[in-house]
């Protein structure tokens, strides 16, 4: 029997040289085993791929229901917001017509913080707190 050609050897991948077979049954052993060998990891190539996938699915849940806990957050934020402007700006004409300079103060106080206070800084502290909770823990937004 000849030794493997260096053109082979490169196809096998370096493996480095390669002895012959004692015998041809020894040949037939090396290439069942071979062949288990790669059997084997296929399988196992097969559970891990399942695994990734299982995982993926997991995270892609988990992402969705973030989204959609921020999308009813701004919902809820932004209706709020608008609500406290239109009763600042109540107010504020209240006063305006009144001649009241307490009340006139004290709205325009009110809507400049509303104005300093920034919904999506708030929702940033919202996602971080979302994203650092423990599974069944209860957060306040």
């Amino acid at each position: 029997m000849t030794p493997p050609s260096p053109q082979m050897l490169k196809l096998i991948g370096g493996m480095g040289k390669l002895a012959p077979p004692a015998t041809a049954a020894q040949g037939l052993v090396d290439i069942w085993n071979a062949r288990q060998n790669y059997l084997q990891h296929r399988e196992s190539e097969k559970t891990r791929r399942i695994e990734i996938r299982a995982h993926a699915d997991v995270e892609i849940a988990r992402i969705r229901e973030q989204a959609q806990l921020v999308r009813e957050y701004f919902q809820l934020s932004f209706a709020e917001r608008r609500d406290n402007f239109e009763r600042s700006f109540t107010l504020l004409d209240a006063g305006l017509s009144a001649g009241n300079e307490r009340q006139i103060e004290t709205a325009l106080g009110l809507i400049v913080n509303l104005i300093q206070e920034s919904p999506l800084k708030q929702a940033a502290e919202t996602l971080r707190q979302i994203k650092g909770r423990k599974p069944g823990e209860i957060i306040d937004i």
